[in-house]
């Protein structure tokens, strides 16, 4: 996590004033993706990859590739957290985890009724956390429960410091519950 930017502001890739803005915003929505960086900044797609990829090539910036979808992060971001905060960045993805970071551990059928997602939906999104080693899950008798398998405070200190940027009530109360 990242509260102050550790780069001086007088570093060359910082000389400019939209590079500056896009800096920032990467400080502020770190691990948010191309097209909503483009819609936050206002900037056309093409001078938005151009300043991006000028700031990756300096050192400020990191991209992590998701299938199609590119992800930004301040570069001092650890791994761990980049990955965390890459999947509460998708809506449904954040649902499960806030669900599992409240109940510890749920059922496949607790996961639909808590998230209001198909069925179907909720394992295609469950074999992804899986895969990326954020849940894991354990067969008691003829069920399955599924379970947080990363730091919960960590996760909790990301929810926390990127909460407005999540626009999300399920987070601001979490954060209120976490808080108490």
């Amino acid at each position: 996590m990242v509260s102050e930017p550790p780069y001086k502001s007088e570093h060359k890739a910082l000389a400019l004033a939209v590079r500056k803005k896009i800096f920032s915003l990467v400080i502020r929505y770190a691990g948010c993706h191309f097209r909503e960086l483009e819609r936050i900044s206002k900037l056309a797609p093409s001078t938005l990859s151009y300043h991006l990829h000028y700031l990756v090539k300096g050192g400020l910036l990191s991209e992590i590739r998701e299938g199609n979808t590119r992800r930004y992060f301040p570069q001092v971001f650890k791994h761990e957290n980049k990955k965390i905060l890459s999947l509460l960045r998708q809506e449904s993805m954040r649902k499960i985890l806030l669900v599992l970071l409240i109940n510890d551990s749920c059922q496949h059928q607790e996961l639909c009724e808590r998230v209001h997602v198909s069925p179907s939906t909720i394992s295609w999104h469950l074999k992804k956390l899986e895969e990326s080693h954020v849940v894991t899950c354990s067969k008691e008798g003829r069920t399955t429960r599924y379970s947080l398998s990363i730091d919960k405070e960590e996760l909790v200190k990301l929810i926390i410091t990127y909460q407005e940027t999540f626009l999300d009530t399920l987070v601001d109360r979490v954060v209120e519950m976490w808080e108490a």
